[in-house]
């Protein structure tokens, strides 16, 4: 195997058995902005085996980057724009692709990851986002997120949880296409997801404001406590 750092001008790593079996669904997913981890074994492994492959076939081909990232000692593949690229993947489009509601949810689970750093999986029940929401240390920046105010009163109807519901359902739906999170429910099941380590992606792009979460989450959400 060539050196990861090598320029490889061939592309027979295509008409590899196991390669051309898979190659269609690796190209798809990667070019829907899907990252792959070892939750995919078979196309995450096909990826690690051939990554100096792949990154010239993307360069080449798409002129894309072919990336690879560790996070909590596990490793993910995804495609990026190059620094002079264009593309709703560059640099500065990341922000108009994510609408507010999916930066602040992604960076409240990547919150969540952290503070289960040692846990194997961290997988979230919508009781256990209730639970945060309502009484966990971050409680005050949560509602700002969800609720859009502060009630020190907890006095949320089911009328707010539903709206609170169908925000997280519909960003959780999202991330789990692009490999952030994977959903475990069913559409009528109780939610139920596990978030991966490709959720780091966006501690890359707003590493400031996850360490000043509560004064990112304020300046973005004025309304007064009630």
């Amino acid at each position: 195997m060539a050196n990861e750092n090598q320029e490889i001008a061939s592309y027979d790593f295509l008409k590899e058995e196991r390669v051309e079996k898979h190659f269609a669904d690796i190209n798809i997913l990667l070019l829907s902005g899907k990252h792959i981890d070892q939750k995919m074994y078979t196309i995450f492994s096909l990826s690690e085996e051939f990554e100096s492959h792949w990154r010239n076939f993307y360069k080449n081909l798409y002129n894309l980057n072919f990336e690879s990232a560790n996070f909590d000692g596990k490793k993910y593949f995804y495609l990026d724009f190059f620094d002079t690229a264009k593309g709703r993947f560059s640099d500065n489009s990341r922000h108009r692709e994510l609408t507010e509601i999916q930066i602040l949810i992604g960076l409240t689970l990547l919150d969540i990851y952290y503070k289960r750093f040692f846990d194997e999986k961290k997988v979230l029940k919508w009781s256990d986002i209730t639970n945060l929401i309502i009484e966990g240390e971050q409680q005050q920046a949560y509602k700002r997120i969800f609720f859009n105010s502060v009630r020190q009163s907890n006095t949320y109807d089911e009328k707010d949880w539903k709206m609170v519901e169908r925000k997280i359902t519909s960003v959780i739906d999202a991330f789990d296409k692009l490999g952030w999170v994977e959903k475990l429910s069913s559409q009528n099941e109780e939610l139920v997801f596990e978030i991966r380590p490709a959720i780091n992606r966006l501690a890359k792009l707003y590493e400031e404001e996850l360490t000043q979460f509560e004064d990112f989450v304020a300046n973005l959400k004025k309304d007064d406590e009630i």
